[in-house]
């Protein structure tokens, strides 16, 4: 590769990083109007193209970080970083689950749907931590990562038995655990 190929994929690069960003801060800006306007279903369908490009930046800033670390150690820190984020979204299903079974009706409802939301976000986090146990040579890495996506899944596990035996459901978290098993996370 040349390097006027390095600079223009540089180039090209930073300008759709560019763009994320103006896409982004447009969404959130139209979606505060709409939401003044009480335009809500607007308002969530920008809030979501928001939250995307949020999320594709920050798979972006991570594969960055751990490309562009100076060592495994700070390597292994971003790993710690991220599997103790993963680990504080586990905790939270079982207060959200905990909460959920002292309540009934509608507000028992708005309980498992927070807990759903906080299972796309792990599941979010776990979709980022896999591309990096697959290419990270460093052995202490990789079972780092692997202990952490393994409590995860047990995690998972645990919350749907626990919702059934409650007799709550949660459709979501019953995707979420098919996700796992589909990419084999109980078997790394």
């Amino acid at each position: 590769m040349t390097k006027s190929d390095e600079s223009n994929e540089a180039s090209s690069y930073g300008s759709s990083t560019r763009d994320l960003v103006e896409k982004f801060q447009l969404a959130t800006s139209k979606a505060n109007q709409l939401l003044m306007e009480q335009e809500y279903q607007q308002a969530m369908a920008l809030f979501y193209d928001a939250s995307q490009s949020a999320d594709e930046m920050t798979e972006r800033f991570l594969t960055l970080l751990i490309k562009t670390a100076p060592s495994n150690s700070h390597r292994i820190l971003l790993v710690e970083v991220l599997a103790w984020r993963l680990r504080y979204f586990t905790a939270l299903y079982d207060y959200h689950l905990a909460v959920a079974n002292t309540l009934t009706g509608l507000p028992r409802e708005e309980w498992i749907a927070r807990l759903e939301t906080i299972l796309v976000l792990s599941q979010s986090l776990v979709d980022k931590l896999l591309p990096f146990y697959r290419e990270v040579a460093d052995v202490n890495i990789r079972l780092r990562i692997k202990s952490v996506l393994t409590d995860w899944v047990n995690g998972i596990n645990d919350l749907v038995n626990n919702l059934k035996t409650w007799g709550m459901a949660s459709s979501q978290a019953s995707r979420v655990l098919e996700w796992a098993l589909d990419n084999d996370l109980q078997n790394l």
